[in-house]
């Protein structure tokens, strides 16, 4: 009885197993507080989540502050979530979208795993995981077809299912990116550019796709906007 227990185990693990590891670089899931489910992946710039974060809570429990509208996350100094477009039903499929001062506190990812910082998001850009340098077309990292993006959704392959997703932002200072054509991720960098010696940062580095070319953006945004956020493991 107990030979036949053990094999009943280790074939309802190997199904398990065989049920949440469906590519060949993915790892087992992570579960944030609040029982959100994140797939993983293992490539060799480091282990990534492959979709974006949707907690409304710190890895402590500290509740998040939820914003309404595009003109209280201009006012919000405090670590803040909200949603692209208001609607709560948009990040089932695109995460939820956080202000740089929610990055800030270190707790935004779950336990284990971190906000990356511009130089941790160089390396998958430019590497995208592959044993070969993807050059100009980190675009591989996005979800292939049009069924979210943009036709033409050019370069898109998703060679180690990063499953790159047009996940939108809000910005106070520009317009905010047209449902489909766009994904800019914070990092956990602070824009130091231009400043004069003592002055503390008011912009963070930001990283990015497109639905129209190959290349990825690059630049910096108040911190006070709003974007999505991508985990990656602590060494």
């Amino acid at each position: 009885m107990k030979k036949l227990f053990i094999s009943f185990s280790w074939l309802l693990f190997l199904h398990i197993t065989s049920f949440c590891q469906e590519w060949d670089n993915e790892g087992m899931p992570v579960r944030d507080l609040e029982g959100n489910v994140y797939r993983i992946i293992m490539t060799e710039t480091g282990v990534w989540m492959a979709n974006n974060l949707t907690t409304f809570k710190l890895n402590d429990g500290t509740p998040l502050k939820y914003i309404r509208n595009k003109e209280e996350w201009a006012k919000t100094k405090e670590p803040a979530y909200g949603f692209f477009s208001t609607d709560v039903k948009y990040a089932q499929t695109y995460g939820a979208i956080y202000n740089w001062h929610a990055v800030a506190t270190g707790k935004l990812c779950p336990k284990g795993y971190h906000v990356p910082s511009v130089e941790e998001w160089d390396l998958i850009l430019d590497y995208a995981g592959q044993s070969e340098k993807s050059q100009d077309n980190p675009s591989k990292l996005k979800e292939q077809g049009t069924a979210h993006w943009k036709a033409p959704n050019e370069g898109a392959s998703n060679d180690i299912h990063f499953t790159a997703l047009p996940a939108g932002f809000i910005s106070f200072f520009t317009d905010d990116a047209v449902a489909g054509t766009k994904t800019l991720w914070w990092t956990s960098t602070e824009s130091k550019n231009g400043l004069d010696p003592g002055q503390k940062p008011t912009n963070a580095e930001i990283v990015g796709l497109s639905y129209n070319f190959k290349s990825k953006t690059m630049g910096t945004s108040p911190k006070e906007a709003a974007l999505p956020v991508r985990c990656i493991a602590n060494e």
